[in-house]
């Protein structure tokens, strides 16, 4: 049997190492809670913190009037920010979320920046009331207010493995130092989850270790998940081989000075309505707008072979080229080396370019829509659990628009400020004994020396994780069906069997990549499989949920949240309407969905001027 040889106790155990995670632990330090921040990197250095590729920000009126910033429009208001988030969210946000969001981020917003300030970092103001930021701008930034607020302890390269329980109330956790290779039993009164969202396709443009940790381990421990189906695709390099996975693609499309024609593999346009096609400078709505129409041509065998589509530069000159990435470079500026993006070539992408006059794309997944579900305080349901950020969900619906930087920030700082005031009226219950045995069984079960696993036969893990991102692509896609949704299932069910019999070649606790790389797919498939049931179970398109079988919104029947608990080992799924505070619900009734897009005032202006 595994032992642990440390126990670390706390007021409050914060997990995770970007937005959410670093300002829940400020938040709650700062009212007094001994904290304890576990990351599974490096505080500001890991998860999808330092992949940031855009902004973040608050309402116009809020930077304005509050922060006095001339440059910001104050006719863009905290109202009209409300109803946006709800209205291109399909109407399925829980608004008590949405109201949290707007009401409380202009503070936390502005402080982080003067925190990356203070850290030597460059923010550019733009309007309506956003700063244009480099992930390693928000992860120092973040550092930062960590290390100015002072008190808190922090383990990086610190994996959780488990949440720990005594009856209904979570009560801490296991973690395993990765390169330690030491077990530690952290002991809180509050747990807050802030690790960022999961990504099971084989296209990716995230960091590789987001895996779903925190919606597992909360699932397992009694939480339900909510609105898994929704995941947020975005245009992504496929070539050169050197940057698959950028975002540079898109990033060029926000520029007015660039453009392009969308084709297909026979050199075909892709047709987009201009006025859907013009959000591309204006909106982050312009992303749906992509999974939409771009999708829908692969979906109709349109695609490369890579399942993507081309960019297309034949009808402009090498004049015309160069004075488009010129654009691009001008908006890099102060941020990166002119001429590179996160480490990309933007003149060796540009000479591909005009040498090709083409150059493929595809659309992968850049953020998780869905996840625990949460009320306005970041509660659980589970008692002494907390959520925040990415792995939570219920406050974009069923699209996201507005910054998810600015959710994991204000998410954070709210889940560390509830946790915290809980924590100092609470005596500390101590987890059960039988509750950290399970934690470790299961470790151990992964290990070449169980003896329950002897006689299986096993794959790699790399080979089951090949075959989940494709399962993921066929079933979980741009576009679903009832008939892949059913495959997925099945495929889902026998991957996770096998999962569970896979074992690291290693006994050692010591850097054992392979073992981790089992027990980040188990929490990456579980999220998967409650996902496709959900994408299975909402007959209708709705959002980012595109259905071929069923392609208009159904606001009879379908204007509900999905969430899913596990019961005797089972997903048990269950729906109810969002939480109605001052937009109401659309009629019921069935809506094309094209027609709903074209005709509908979607679309939140939040790059005006970018």
């Amino acid at each position: 049997m595994l032992e642990i040889k440390t126990t670390i106790r706390a007021d409050v155990l914060v997990a995770g190492g970007g937005g959410a995670a670093c300002t829940a632990a400020v938040a709650a330090a700062r009212r007094g809670a001994d904290t304890v921040l576990v990351s599974k990197g490096k505080v500001g250095n890991s998860g999808n913190t330092i992949m940031i590729g855009g902004s973040y920000g608050m309402d116009g009126e809020s930077a304005y009037r509050d922060f006095h910033i001339p440059e910001a429009d104050p006719t863009f208001t905290k109202e009209e920010l409300f109803r946006s988030i709800c209205n291109d969210g399909f109407n399925l946000s829980d608004q008590n979320l949405v109201e949290q969001f707007v009401e409380e981020s202009p503070r936390i917003v502005y402080e982080v920046k003067e925190w990356g300030e203070a850290a030597g970092q460059k923010f550019k103001f733009y309007r309506p009331g956003n700063w244009d930021v480099t992930g390693r701008g928000m992860g120092r930034a973040l550092s930062e207010g960590v290390k100015e607020t002072g008190g808190i302890r922090v383990y990086e390269d610190v994996v959780l493995i488990g949440l720990l329980k005594n009856g209904e109330r979570v009560t801490g956790a296991v973690g395993w130092d990765l390169y330690g290779g030491d077990l530690i039993r952290f002991e809180a009164k509050e747990v807050i989850l802030g690790t960022g969202g999961y990504q099971p396709y084989s296209l990716k443009n995230t960091n590789s270790d987001m895996t779903g940790d925190g919606q597992a381990m909360a699932y397992r421990a009694g939480a339900s998940l909510a609105d898994m189906e929704f995941m947020l695709f975005l245009i992504t390099a496929i070539e050169p081989n050197e940057m698959r996975g950028s975002i540079l693609p898109v990033i060029c499309t926000f520029r007015e000075a660039f453009d392009y024609d969308p084709v297909d593999r026979f050199g075909n346009r892709i047709e987009i309505p201009e006025s859907l096609r013009e959000m591309e400078k204006t909106s982050e709505m312009c992303k749906l707008v992509h999974i939409y129409y771009y999708g829908k041509a692969i979906k109709d065998g349109r695609g490369t072979e890579n399942g993507g589509i081309y960019f297309d530069f034949h009808r402009f000159t090498d004049e015309e080229i160069d004075a488009m990435f010129e654009s691009v470079m001008d908006h890099f500026d102060g941020f990166y080396p002119r001429g590179k993006y996160h480490g990309n070539d933007i003149l060796e992408y540009k000479r591909i370019i005009k040498e090709k006059r083409r150059i493929e794309v595809g659309l992968a997944s850049e953020y998780s829509v869905g996840g625990i579900f949460v009320d306005e305080t970041m509660r659980t349901g589970v008692p002494g659990l907390f959520a925040a950020g990415e792995c939570a969900g219920g406050v974009f619906g069923a699209n996201r628009v507005a910054d998810a930087v600015t959710e994991m920030l204000v998410q954070g700082y709210k889940a560390g400020e509830e946790a915290a005031a809980a924590a100092l009226g609470e005596e500390k219950i101590e987890s059960a004994e039988e509750s950290v045995r399970e934690v470790l069984e299961r470790l151990e079960s992964h290990l070449p020396k169980a003896p329950a696993m002897a006689e299986k036969t096993r794959r790699p893990v790399g080979a089951i994780i090949k075959d989940m991102e494709k399962a993921s692509d066929e079933a979980l896609g741009l576009w679903r069906k009832e008939e892949t949704l059913m495959d997925g299932i099945k495929a889902f069910d026998r991957l996770e069997k096998e999962l569970s019999h896979a074992r690291a070649g290693e006994s050692s606790l010591v850097y054992n990549r392979e073992l981790l790389r089992i027990l980040e797919a188990e929490n990456t498939l579980l999220c998967t499989r409650t996902a496709v049931k959900m994408a299975e179970m909402r007959k209708e398109s709705r959002g980012l949920h595109l259905r071929e079988d069923f392609p208009y919104i159904d606001n009879e029947t379908w204007q509900v949240r999905i969430l899913s608990r596990l019961e005797g080992g089972n997903d048990v799924l269950t729906s109810r309407p969002p939480v109605v505070t001052r937009v109401p619900l659309r009629e019921a009734g069935k809506t094309d969905y094209e027609t709903f897009i074209l005709e509908e005032d979607l679309g939140m202006a939040n790059m005006e001027e970018k």
